[in-house]
């Protein structure tokens, strides 16, 4: 058994990444698993490997196999990113928040989402309601959140700005005023800038000032 557990006894010498990778190199994360994948087949220190693995920041999940007789096997699952946190951070699927270098984060074409800490579950929450209801209507989300008296607001990405109401559970007054941009908005000279659909039965809306 003492024989077995020698690192030099049955070494591993491939080390096979599987995965939809998208935003890691895959070869960089190779390098960093055969620097410390030391050991044999028996002996390799798995958590080892998996720590340095997660330390790689769009790396969500991983799971480490042995292949006899020589073989580590990678399988790496990246996050699935939905938007930048007030331009710091980046937000994955279930809320997470993670940093990369701001280089990156600029190329991403992804909705900001602004808000007081720790709100950012929140946030995504009510992301996830609204951006299906104003994608198939033609618009998309640029920027999205709440500030700290609760006024939740988004700007569609022709730079409306829309104040929401907290209570419409049902997205009632969001639907309205898709309907009335593209009856009777979307024609005039001057475009909106800012509409308030906290009202009850109607909405209000500011336009853009002549030149």
């Amino acid at each position: 058994m003492l024989l077995i557990l020698e690192p030099h006894t049955l070494p591993m010498t491939t080390v096979r990444i599987e995965g939809h990778l998208i935003n890691t190199d895959p070869q960089v994360l190779q390098t960093i698993v055969s620097q410390v994948a030391k050991g044999g087949f028996f002996s390799i220190d798995m958590t080892t490997v998996r720590l340095a693995v997660l330390k790689f920041p769009w790396i969500k999940d991983v799971q480490i196999h042995r292949q006899w007789p020589n073989t580590l096997l990678i399988q790496v699952q990246e996050r699935q990113v939905i938007a930048q946190w007030q331009n710091k951070a980046l937000v994955d699927d279930e809320g997470y928040l993670f940093n990369v270098p701001l280089k990156r984060k600029g190329d991403l074409g992804l909705p900001q989402f602004y808000g007081p800490p720790n709100s950012v579950g929140k946030i995504l929450e009510r992301y996830n309601q609204l951006a299906p209801l104003v994608n198939a209507y033609g618009f998309s989300i640029h920027e999205f959140g709440y500030n700290a008296r609760q006024t939740w607001y988004m700007v569609l990405d022709n730079g409306i700005k829309l104040r929401l109401s907290r209570y419409d559970k049902k997205n009632t007054r969001l639907q309205r005023f898709i309907k009335v941009y593209h009856r009777l908005l979307s024609t005039q000279k001057l475009p909106p800038v800012y509409v308030d659909l906290r009202y009850t039965n109607g909405i209000a809306v500011l336009h853009a000032l002549a030149d």
